[in-house]
C-alpha cells in the first residue's frame, strides 16, 4: 500500500511547471486520492493486502468517484476543497480561490491569488472581444485594439494594498 501512497494528482496539478501548489494544498490532494482508494477497497471488500493486486490504483477511477462525490454534495448546498492551479488560454496561471471554490476559508493556502484570477478572466473576456494581449505581469496586462491601432494597460489593485 506504501506504493499507492502517491499523489498522481499532485502530478497533473505541478504539469504546470511555473506555478507550483502549496504543502497544504499538495497534503489535501494526497489525502483526497488515498481516502478515495480506501473507500472504493472497501466496497470492494479487499483487505491491505489485497487491494494492491486486486484493485490497482487507477487515477482515472478514482477522479470520476470523486467527481460524483463532489457533484452529489455542491447538490445538497456542500462546498468542496480540491485543490488545482488553473491555466487561462493565455497562459496566465494562479491557484484555486475562495471565489471559485466556493469554501467560506481555506485551510490549503495563505497567499491567495484573486488579482491573478481576475486579470486572467479580463485576459479572457479581451480575447473574445477580439483585441490582442500583448503582455501582462502580476499586477497588470497590455491590450492591443487594432481597430483603433491603439495600445491600453489594465491594470488591478486591491483597496487593501
Amino acid at each position: 500500500m506504501e506504493d499507492m501512497e502517491k499523489n498522481t494528482r499532485k502530478k497533473e496539478i505541478e504539469g504546470t511547471e511555473e506555478l507550483e501548489i502549496s504543502q497544504r494544498m499538495s497534503e489535501r490532494a494526497d489525502d483526497i486520492d488515498n481516502t478515495t482508494y480506501r473507500y472504493l477497497a472497501e466496497l470492494l471488500e479487499l483487505n491491505e493486502s489485497d487491494s494492491e493486486e486486486k484493485f490497482p490504483w487507477n487515477i482515472e477511477i478514482l477522479r470520476k468517484v470523486f467527481d460524483s462525490a463532489v457533484s452529489v454534495l455542491q447538490e445538497y448546498g456542500y462546498a468542496v476543497c480540491n485543490p488545482y492551479v488553473a491555466m487561462s488560454e493565455s497562459g496566465r496561471q494562479y491557484r484555486c480561490t475562495l471565489s471559485e471554490c466556493g469554501c467560506g476559508n481555506c485551510n490549503c493556502q495563505e497567499d491567495f491569488m484573486e488579482k491573478q484570477r481576475i486579470l486572467s478572466s479580463i485576459e479572457e473576456a479581451i480575447a473574445r472581444s477580439g483585441m490582442k494581449v500583448l503582455d501582462g505581469d502580476d499586477d497588470c496586462i497590455l491590450v492591443r485594439n487594432s481597430r483603433m491601432d491603439m495600445d491600453f494597460q489594465i491594470s488591478v489593485k486591491s483597496l487593501e494594498e
